[in-house]
């Protein structure tokens, strides 16, 4: 563990807000059902001359005025992230620690950056502080030391590789697309995304985790390199050694009804857990079996064995993330 300072004037310091919009070709969109109920993130700016980090990473912090509510959500996800490091698709944990705000710090409002004016409003320039930094391999001490380091003031972060690529949500969502599909991705796209979800799926239920908070705004799509990149692991769970087989079929039929559902069709299925900052008891509750809904657009844009597979994945078919990726790869033959 090593101690910094965080303020303007020492070089290192929390800039603009990064879960208040989101970018998709060249355009930015204020997106507020983007921000999280247990942490707000910021980049953080290094300019000391000294900088751990190629680029400018994310700094995800617990909400000040959340604390019991948060506490077991960041718990989950430095165990998951730090279980899981390594699997490719995963947006990396650079660091964790605690950050004990200075008594005149001020947290900005939640807008969206997206002028001179906003950006200098949503900035969280004016908070300073302390902050206790540990590795990954760090996070065992960080666990132990999460409660004295709470009830002493202390807020916890992680530190995180900032995502640069499209968000699956403003590519797919029909409130963006208008219907337009094509414009952004091909069927054929569509479900090598669902494969590479999949691929990381299987291998995250192998160490034992689970993702369960499955929204489109929690996938980002590499054009480049035709990769997916998953975020905020916080409402999933880590049980490595009690994983039980309906724990992983009912993540999978999650990730049928809100991500998958929504970049074949442009909308998630009815009756899945609405986009916004999810708690975890919105998915716990969530229907364990779903129906498909297809508007005639969509009907044109899917053939018939793509509709039985999403109507088969959304009604729990499905018992492990290896089955429905060879379901999935014998569809996209058929789109070569």
């Amino acid at each position: 563990m090593i101690e910094k300072k965080l303020s303007p004037q020492n070089g290192l310091y929390l800039a603009e807000p990064l879960d208040t919009w989101l970018t998709a070709g060249n355009h930015d969109y204020a997106i507020p059902e983007a921000a999280g109920s247990s942490a707000r993130v910021f980049l953080l700016k290094d300019e000391s001359g000294s900088s751990a980090y190629k680029r400018d990473p994310a700094f995800k912090v617990m909400r000040h005025d959340k604390l019991s509510y948060a506490k077991p959500l960041f718990l989950e996800e430095y165990k998951i992230l730090a279980g899981l490091n390594g699997i490719q698709g995963l947006t990396s944990m650079l660091q964790g620690g605690f950050l004990k705000p200075d008594p005149s710090s001020v947290w900005p409002s939640e807008i969206a950056p997206l002028s001179k004016d906003t950006e200098q409003k949503a900035s969280a320039v004016q908070v300073s502080g302390k902050l206790a930094l540990f590795s990954p391999e760090e996070t065992g001490d960080l666990l132990q030391e999460m409660d004295e380091r709470l009830s002493d003031g202390w807020l916890p972060f992680l530190i995180l590789e900032r995502r640069w690529e499209d968000n699956l949500y403003m590519l797919c969502d029909a409130g963006y697309t208008r219907g337009n599909f094509a414009k952004n991705l091909t069927m054929k796209q569509v479900l090598d995304i669902s494969i590479q979800i999949c691929d990381i799926l299987a291998q995250a239920h192998q160490r034992g985790a689970t993702f369960l908070d499955h929204k489109l705004l929690h996938y980002y799509w590499n054009e480049y390199r035709q990769k997916v990149i998953m975020i905020d692991w916080n409402i999933g769970h880590w049980q490595p050694e009690n994983m039980q087989p309906e724990v992983l079929q009912f993540d999978l039929v999650q990730f049928s009804s809100r991500a998958m559902h929504h970049i074949f069709t442009g909308r998630q299925a009815p009756g899945s857990v609405a986009v916004g900052p999810n708690r975890p008891e919105d998915i716990a509750s969530a229907p364990r079996h779903f129906k498909a809904s297809y508007s005639y657009d969509v009907q044109n844009r899917l053939n018939q064995e793509e509709m039985r597979f999403l109507e088969k994945a959304l009604d729990g078919a499905f018992l492990s993330a290896a089955e429905m990726r060879e379901h999935l790869q014998f569809l996209a033959s058929k789109r070569l």
